[in-house]
């Protein structure tokens, strides 16, 4: 029984106790036995249910207060924990005013591991935040975001875009040699040169997306986005860090920086023996590192692997790759295709040779991407910009030595 019709039943009880009052009343008598001890008893049990009333009353608002209390403690409490991952396609999707708190949350992480006060800030400010490196279930972002030459380079990664120099030295010339008794040691310094790294930005351009697409959860925008960014910027670093011109304006590219191996006799063509000189140009200390290997585009390749046909060696200078993702080799040496690197002309540096590991490249901040909301909203579509910032340079020009055609 509730309390409402704990009071019902009260208040019919007074009713009752009412009547046989005034019952006597009109008789002029007092109540007899029968109906005192009737009385007192209705009496007795409305004072019970008086009780019972107030208990159940307290127990509801007590009820109700805990109730409140817990809706308090809900709101206050801290959003869930959101993955990187899963807040960055909220934001491409639906911009930094549509997130949720706990995506809001996530996304000001990424601003803060991609801030730079000299420069990143800069863009950052506007809106742009570093890529999570599990962004993809299929491939980190570093891989994405991964040139040709960053493949086979040595590449060093920081939060921010300070300049920073780099020692390189030569020490290839210099031997260890027998101790005589009681001889002196001979001093042989080493000589440092320092390589300063400053990286340049890089920027995808625009990819336009529209807003009736994007609200599509089936259209898998990441991946649309991530690639088209991914190629864009991709093709253009590769090419600064393969022929950059190394001063205000560019990196110093690999083949920039990369010293003469070998000059072909002709302007047009390349020999085998002419690549095995190239390829004993090199010391070989740089021509037996780990990372030592040949680069060239897929034309010259080509060009190098036809000298083959027809050929009764026993030893084939060019072997092809025998399966997927495995390089072609060149005495004994990888091949990398970059496409960024001439074809076979008048004085055109067309391969190089060496350790590609003493190429450095420096990263700064990670990839960016910046949302435009405003700027194409009168086209009912969202833009979308992707940021690098790189700089590249030969750490040790004797390490990597080129081909030049006649």
């Amino acid at each position: 029984m509730n309390a409402k019709q704990m009071r019902e039943k009260r208040g019919a009880l007074n009713e009752q106790m009412k009547g046989m009052v005034a019952a006597a009343k009109a008789e002029a008598r007092e109540l007899t036995k029968e109906e005192s001890v009737q009385f007192d008893a209705m009496y007795a049990e409305q004072e019970e249910l008086r009780d019972n009333i107030k208990r159940v009353e307290n127990l509801e608002n007590l009820t109700k207060e805990l109730a409140s209390k817990a809706d308090e403690v809900r709101d206050n409490a801290a959003p869930a924990k959101v993955e990187a991952r899963d807040a960055f396609n909220a934001y491409l999707r639906k911009g930094i005013n549509g997130l949720n708190a706990g995506e809001a949350r996530a996304i000001q992480e990424l601003r803060a591991a991609g801030a730079d006060a000299a420069n990143v800030s800069n863009v950052d400010a506007n809106g742009g935040f570093l890529v999570p490196e599990n962004w993809s279930d299929f491939i980190s972002a570093t891989e994405l975001f991964k040139s040709d030459i960053e493949k086979v380079a040595t590449v060093l990664r920081t939060s921010n875009g300070q300049p920073f120099n780099l020692p390189a030295t030569d020490d290839t010339g210099v031997v260890a040699a027998i101790l005589g008794q009681a001889t002196a040691v001979t001093r042989k310094d080493m000589e440092f040169t320092n390589v300063k790294f400053d990286p340049f930005t890089y920027s995808s351009g625009l990819v336009q997306v529209s807003n009736q697409l994007m609200s599509d959860n089936a259209f898998d925008l990441s991946s649309f986005v991530g690639n088209l960014l991914a190629q864009r910027l991709n093709r253009g670093i590769n090419g600064g860090l393969t022929t950059g011109a190394g001063d205000a304006d560019a990196p110093q590219g690999i083949v920039t920086g990369s010293s003469a191996g070998k000059t072909a006799a002709a302007a047009d063509a390349v020999t085998i023996p002419e690549v095995m000189d190239l390829f004993y140009s090199v010391d070989v200390s740089y021509r037996n590192a780990p990372n030592a290997g040949f680069m060239m585009n897929s034309t010259t390749a080509k060009a190098i692997r036809v000298l083959g046909f027809g050929e009764t060696n026993d030893f084939p200078a060019y072997v092809p790759g025998m399966s997927v993702g495995e390089p072609d080799m060149l005495f004994g040496k990888p091949v990398y295709i970059n496409e960024d690197m001439d074809s076979i002309a008048t004085a055109k540096k067309t391969i190089l040779f060496g350790d590609l590991s003493q190429y450095y490249v420096h990263e700064a901040g990670g990839v960016q991407i910046l949302r435009l909301n405003e700027r194409y909203a009168d086209e009912l579509s969202t833009g979308f910009i992707g940021y690098r910032r790189i700089d590249g340079n030969v750490l040790q020009s004797s390490a990597i030595k080129h081909l030049v055609q006649a």
